[in-house]
């Protein structure tokens, strides 16, 4: 029993061997591999050559099965009628737009799996005839040999291959008789139409098609062009006299291949180039003809178009810096700032709509802004380690307007006659402080040029580099700096008369060093504050007398309509914190006290002077109430609260006011005077007869401060001292009296190191002898430290 089980076994064992032999030959010889098939399954070709044209761009699907594998790959050729592939002039195999690679079968080229893209495909090691596409958008050639629209019967052919690499027995095909309607050519410059005009020696040719086909729209495969020279009867000038030769150039090998860049070069041959045409007394004597064709994606070529200019040397671009300055077609808009720890301002004007470099601080946000103009005209900031300026320059011709943030046009202009001569500008050279400008990004052996005329050495940034136009200047110094500009165009030639921004970094003047006393006066001259005598009040012979120091005056009104720049800082800032700094005090006036003024506007300044220990006395009247704290609250200057404790609230501030009857100088003058207090101890009467001859008895536009709505550290140091209460028109009642009597209309807050000081009633209507015995105790205690 036993051996005949172990000799079942034998049996069993042999045949299964048997079997997996005899199954290991099923796609050997016994049992061959299947080859793949494939089929076309979404067309509009014909099996067999057919007269009916169909539309030369399609779109054609195929589908291949393998019954004992898999499909692996996929290729496709696009041979003409009797299966060879389409062939050039020279008789070298080529493909179609989108396919224009192929072997000599015609069998399209592709790149294979990790190659490098970066090297074309036309000269690639590693490219293949097999993909794994399943469809592709063939555009059919619809023209004969001489480029005309014609049928044109075409063959699409694809086969496949397997998993263990056999191929189909027979591609699938499909007959294409192509038609395409006749594209048309026009041409011109990428600054605008050249036609008839004069250019100058460097622009970039445009070129674009015009095609009807029908769901395909107008797509070339390249441009051809050639030049002529043309004499004033219309003939054309040959090459040796002068003229063009007949050569068609190409935009085939362009990066886009409707543009191309002209110059007088002609890169040894090998490009395109223009010629001078000849003048006589002004006046062309000669025309540059361009002749420009189109080659569509079905290959068929446009009819021949025909423009005409005169090209001219001399012209070179306008260099601007958008700095706010005048310049020649520069609508004076400023895109430069700075920024730093003593250069700043904290309100944004919303007129100015964009976005400015800032900071945080614990003061809040610090935003850049325009450098100020000091009294020489200067442009300046302050000194600071942080201080950065943000320069940005261009062209004339660059924005509508010359204006930043215009729209962009990009029309360069010859700077000596404004006219535009269809350039673009390739490069902007750069200096700063008589050297070439500095970027590490771009060393100096590289871009570094020297012009050769002038000798200056220049640091030379293409156009299209990030800091081509705009950059950041950082480690300035204290001095002058000077930041030069030179545009320059397709000629390669440079603005003749570089622009130049040149400005001022002033050293902060430590507290210890600031002495005299600089007076602002921000009153209009009239009969409610007439100036020569307002001005001899202000100075060593009044309100300043016994004062040892120096006592300067800056006239607000004057310096706005000789050196203010109103751009720059939105009509607000008029003065500049440099001139400001050298004073231990500044004494602002607004002494026509029913009249606007604009302190609070000069806020940004003032802010800079007095958190650097400055310290200020302010006089005004009624037009603190409604104007100062007005502009205060609704833009958000906190001079007042910041450095006289009084709430930003309009109600924190008031006037005499009885229904809809507001203090004037008719109306309601019940302030006769001023009571000291909190260590004041000199009164302050009004002086009488007064140069206002409307006021009689007593002074109506002054404000007083609502003394809950003040800072616990400020002081009131002068008290409203109301007229007597009658039965007058213009006297106060009994409850007015007792009302306005004791009013704060003196304050003083000390801040960090700055003491301030301010007056609701103007000091210009006080007895000259008090006011001059308050002043000095102000004084004085500020340059007790």
């Amino acid at each position: 029993m036993s051996k005949f089980r172990n000799a079942l076994i034998l049996i069993t064992t042999l045949a299964i061997i048997v079997f997996a032999f005899t199954a290991c030959e099923r796609k050997g010889k016994l049992y061959p591999n299947e080859k793949p098939t494939i089929a076309i399954t979404s067309y509009e070709g014909t099996s067999a050559p057919d007269s009916n044209a169909v539309l030369f761009q399609q779109k054609i699907y195929w589908e291949a099965h393998d019954t004992d594998g898999v499909v692996d790959k996929y290729a496709f050729a696009v041979v003409d009628s009797i299966l060879n592939a389409f062939t050039d002039d020279a008789g070298n195999p080529v493909g179609t737009p989108g396919y224009p690679v192929v072997d000599d079968k015609g069998w399209v080229y592709h790149y294979q799996s990790g190659a490098d893209e970066s090297i074309p495909l036309s000269i690639s090691t590693q490219r293949t005839i097999w993909t794994d596409q399943v469809y592709a958008v063939i555009n059919f050639p619809a023209a004969n040999v001489n480029g005309d629209s014609a049928h044109v019967t075409s063959v699409f052919q694809v086969k496949c291959k397997d998993n263990s690499g056999d191929e189909c027995d027979e591609p699938a095909r499909k007959f294409y008789t192509a038609e395409s309607n006749v594209p048309r050519c026009t041409a011109g410059s990428t600054r605008g139409d050249i036609n008839t005009q004069t250019v100058g020696i460097g622009m970039v040719l445009s070129f674009s098609i015009i095609d009807d086909d029908p769901f395909v729209g107008a797509i070339a495969d390249h441009f051809e062009f050639r030049l002529e020279k043309r004499n004033l009867l219309g003939e054309v000038i040959p090459e040796a006299d002068g003229g063009y030769n007949e050569t068609w150039w190409s935009t085939i090998d362009e990066n886009n291949i409707h543009q191309y860049l002209i110059t007088l070069n002609n890169w040894g041959g090998t490009r395109a180039s223009l010629k001078l045409n000849s003048f006589l007394s002004g006046a062309p004597q000669d025309s540059t003809y361009l002749i420009s064709k189109v080659i569509d994606i079905a290959g068929i070529v446009s009819d021949s178009t025909t423009i005409s200019f005169v090209v001219k040397e001399g012209f070179y671009p306008s260099s601007l810096i958008y700095n706010g300055i005048a310049q020649e077609g520069n609508a004076n808009v400023n895109d430069v700032y700075a920024l730093g720890e003593n250069h700043f301002v904290t309100y944004i004007d919303e007129a100015l709509g964009q976005l400015l470099p800032s900071v945080m601080t614990t003061e809040g946000a610090h935003y850049a802004t325009p450098f100020w103009i000091n009294t020489n005209s200067d442009y300046v900031a302050l000194y600071s380690n942080d201080l950065k300026v943000y320069l940005s320059w261009g062209y004339n011709g660059e924005y509508q307007g010359n204006s930043p943030g215009s729209r962009k046009q990009g029309i360069v202009k010859d700077e000596r006659t404004g006219n535009q001569y269809f350039s673009e500008i390739k490069y902007f050279d750069l200096r700063l402080d008589g050297e070439p400008y500095h970027y590490a990004p771009l060393p100096a052996a590289q871009y570094n040029f020297e012009d050769q005329e002038t000798g200056k050495v220049w640091l030379r940034v293409p156009v299209s580099h990030a800091i081509a136009q705009e950059t950041i200047l950082t480690s300035l110094g204290d001095g002058t700096h000077k930041f030069e500009v030179r545009a320059v165009d397709l000629q390669d030639v440079g603005d003749a008369t570089p622009t130049s921004f040149i400005f001022k970094v002033i050293s902060i003047v430590p507290v210890v060093d600031k002495e005299g006393i600089l007076i602002l006066d921000d009153s209009p001259s009239g009969l409610f504050c007439p100036e020569v005598y307002v001005d001899s009040l202000y100075s060593t012979a009044y309100f300043l007398a016994g004062y040892p120091g120096t006592v300067d005056v800056l006239d607000r009104a004057e310096l706005k309509a000789s050196i203010w720049n109103s751009p720059l800082h939105w009509s607000k800032d008029v003065f500049s914190p440099t001139d400001l700094q050298n004073y231990k005090t500044v004494i602002y006036f607004a002494d026509s006290p029913n009249e606007p003024n604009k302190f609070a506007m000069e806020y940004d300044v003032l802010n800079i002077y007095l958190r650097n220990g400055g310290n200020l006395i302010f006089s005004g009247g009624k037009n603190i109430a409604v104007e100062v704290q007005r502009d205060c609250v609704n833009f958000g200057f906190p001079i007042l609260r910041k450095y006289f404790g009084i709430e930003e609230d309009i109600d924190a501030v008031k006037y005499v006011k009885k229904g809809i009857t507001e203090a004037n100088y008719l109306n309601l003058q019940y302030f006769i005077g001023a009571t000291a207090d909190d260590g004041f101890t000199q009164d302050i009467d009004m002086q009488f007869p007064s140069f206002n001859t409307l006021v009689s008895d007593a002074l109506g536009p002054v404000s007083y401060f609502v003394e809950d709505m003040l800072d616990p550290a400020t002081q009131v140091i002068y008290r409203f001292q109301c007229k007597p209460a009658g039965d007058g028109s213009n006297d106060p009642s009994q409850y007015e009296a007792n009302f306005f009597n004791g009013q704060p209309v003196g304050l003083k807050k000390v801040t960090g190191l700055s003491k301030c000081y301010i007056f609701g009633f103007p000091l210009a209507y006080m007895v000259p002898e008090q006011v001059n015995t308050v002043l000095l105790q102000c004084i004085q205690e500020i340059e007790t430290e």
